[in-house]
């Protein structure tokens, strides 16, 4: 399984493909259409460079990045610097947050940390992200539905991502996104997850 160094080394060699360059657009008309109201705290795991969290801070949401390779950290930083927002990038492993800011939480935005890791980590995952949102809070995951073999980025499917979390969150919406950047058209499932009581 990548660990931290294989990923901290694809920054250092400025081999991140899945990096847009930019926020990904189905998260942009989440905010401008209303269903991602403005406002509350915000936790995004594997953040890389943090385009959504630097998009989302500059809404007005209070936002917490999460990465574990010190490259993307420190370019994240920076990029955070350079738009003039404020927001917090912890050099951290998503698996290991402190128990202490659990529920802390309105909302945990996925975006390419879930294809990332490997799939028999995805049940943890499930379980870390019920953790660290408050009750009746919501997880909204773009989820890289590929279909192609291996990884990473490993694939999903529309019937895993009912299963994985139907235990901890109610599905709201999961649909294949209608707005993804055009090398991911068709291939990005867009889901809104309210966290179940405790």
């Amino acid at each position: 399984m990548p660990d931290r160094s294989f990923w901290n080394q694809r920054y250092l060699d400025k081999n991140t493909g899945w990096d847009l360059g930019q926020v990904a657009p189905p998260f942009v008309r989440l905010v401008e259409s209303g269903m991602l109201p403005v406002g509350g705290r915000v936790l995004i795991p594997g953040a890389g460079r943090c385009h959504e969290g630097i998009y989302l801070a500059g809404c007005g949401f209070d936002v917490t990045c999460v990465d574990f390779a010190p490259e993307a950290v420190r370019e994240a930083r920076e990029a955070a610097d350079r738009a003039g927002v404020k927001m917090e990038v912890l050099e951290e492993d998503f698996f290991e947050l402190d128990p202490r800011i659990h529920g802390r939480f309105d909302y945990l935005i996925e975006h390419t940390c879930f294809c990332a890791i490997d799939p028999s980590m995805r049940e943890a995952y499930a379980e870390k992200s019920f953790q660290m949102i408050r009750p009746g809070g919501m997880l909204i995951g773009l989820f890289y539905a590929h279909g192609r073999e291996g990884g990473p980025p490993w694939t999903t499917t529309e019937s895993e991502i009912r299963t994985l979390f139907a235990k901890r969150f109610d599905l709201i919406d999961l649909a294949v996104s209608d707005c993804s950047v055009d090398s991911r058209k068709g291939e990005e499932l867009l889901g809104r997850l309210q966290r179940k009581p405790d």
